[in-house]
């Protein structure tokens, strides 16, 4: 066991001192980080493992010399990036991260990288995380707050709309709350659900991550829901679990 928690501080502690930039560099420490997850015994070693791990791999998602899981799409005459990103079946937001932004002018023949395959959240009431999933694979895990007095609905649902800067409709009052506006609770970003009045979104009480203090829906910090945001297209798989 002693061994098995050097190996984990080792690789962590390495990791974040030596912020490797190749992304053969950055290959190899996800192998590795991979391998001691199967390895720890105890949830917070593999808890940090997968927080280093998340990290990497959000990197080398948007690192332009990474090709594992992207294709290559060269603009056609005609073609806008909402069309594209509906053709692969992903985000706007995304395309543009992947792309370092380079894409507010489309021109014919212009080459795009775009991520390819399936994106799935899992939410875990009890552990209030987010955890997102590509290809069925560990990519990334947040922490969320889910809905005090168990109200947060359990079973699988669908993401049906995505909002930036909502609006937030107050449940007391029904009055309609600007983003902006001191009072108002969704924060930068919301991710509704197929099932009505539950969601995905920001938070103005970032204190309240970690714990069940939300009215039901699932509460991020704005700048985890940000990413959340560009990685989860509308049809995106939500999983709640005890």
């Amino acid at each position: 066991m002693r061994a098995a928690l050097l190996g984990v501080l080792v690789i962590v502690a390495a990791g974040q001192r030596a912020a490797p930039q190749d992304v053969a560099q950055l290959a190899a420490l996800r192998h590795q980080l991979r391998q001691a997850m199967e390895r720890v015994p105890t949830e917070a070693q593999r808890r940090a493992l997968r927080e280093r791990l998340g990290e990497l791999q959000r990197r080398l998602l948007l690192d332009p010399a990474w090709s594992e899981g992207k294709v290559v799409h060269t603009v056609a005459a005609g073609e806008s990036l909402a069309r594209i990103a509906r053709r692969y079946g992903v985000t706007i937001e995304l395309l543009q991260m992947c792309n370092s932004g380079a894409v507010r002018r489309l021109s014919v023949g212009q080459t795009l990288q775009v991520p390819t395959g399936t994106v799935e959240i899992v939410i875990s009431k009890s552990a209030n995380t987010l955890t997102v999933r590509r290809n069925g694979e560990f990519f990334c895990e947040y922490p969320v707050a889910t809905g005090a007095n168990n109200s947060t609905p359990e079973g699988e649902f669908t993401i049906t709309d995505r909002v930036e800067r909502p609006t937030w409709w107050r449940p007391e009052d029904h009055r309609p709350i600007p983003f902006g506006h001191p009072e108002h609770e969704l924060g930068t970003h919301w991710l509704a659900w197929s099932r009505k009045g539950y969601g995905i979104h920001g938070t103005n009480r970032p204190e309240t991550i970690g714990t069940q203090g939300s009215r039901g829906c699932v509460r991020m910090r704005n700048e985890d829901v940000a990413e959340v945001y560009a990685l989860a297209p509308v049809g995106t798989r939500v999983i709640v679990t005890p």
